[in-house]
């Protein structure tokens, strides 16, 4: 039985072995150039804050009437704010979101390694255990190495995950191509 849709799929299947490896080579040249690829992400971050930043003030103005002005207004600023100051400095901006990240996953690898350990009955808590650890060991990682490891962090895991995303998209492309089985 076939999937409803996967007939434009098929037919394309060419164009999204395309969109697959561009990925892939994109993701590539992020871990390699993962400082450029940080400062390129934080500054993209940027701008779609200014964008949002924008449109909250607008939406504020636009509903003076419904009391939420003064909320929309203050989350607009704020916007704005943060996103002019990710583009201007964008080395600090990526150093605060790796400090961020950093202890995230310190503080939820922890959390989950001792929820796992804890959770007997849960099915495959080895699993949580290990990625509680895994979480948690990237966590000392980062603050260790903090604030040098704010300067390749950010566009190593974008390169990471555009790499995996283009492999997706290529076994997808690929599998489609495929014709259906009834």
């Amino acid at each position: 039985m076939t999937m409803p849709g996967m007939e434009g799929f098929r037919r394309n299947w060419g164009w999204l072995l395309v969109l697959g490896i561009v990925l892939m080579i994109l993701g590539l040249l992020a871990t390699s150039m993962s400082v450029l690829a940080t400062l390129a992400t934080v500054s993209v971050l940027g701008i779609l804050l200014l964008v949002a930043g924008v449109f909250e003030i607008g939406n504020a103005f636009r509903h003076t009437h419904h009391g939420g002005f003064w909320m929309h207004l203050f989350a607009g600023v704020l916007d704005l704010v943060t996103g002019a100051l990710l583009l201007f400095f964008p080395a600090a901006g990526a150093a605060a979101l790796t400090l961020i990240l950093a202890i995230f996953f310190l503080v939820g690898g922890l959390v989950r390694l001792i929820s796992s350990i804890a959770s007997r009955e849960v099915p495959h808590r080895g699993w949580g255990i290990v990625s509680g650890i895994v979480d948690f060991l990237l966590g000392v990682v980062l603050l260790a190495s903090w604030p040098v490891s704010a300067l390749w962090f950010l566009g190593l895991c974008v390169g990471i995950a555009l790499i995996f995303r283009g492999i997706w998209w290529a076994a997808f492309a690929l599998s489609a191509r495929r014709p259906a089985t009834e």
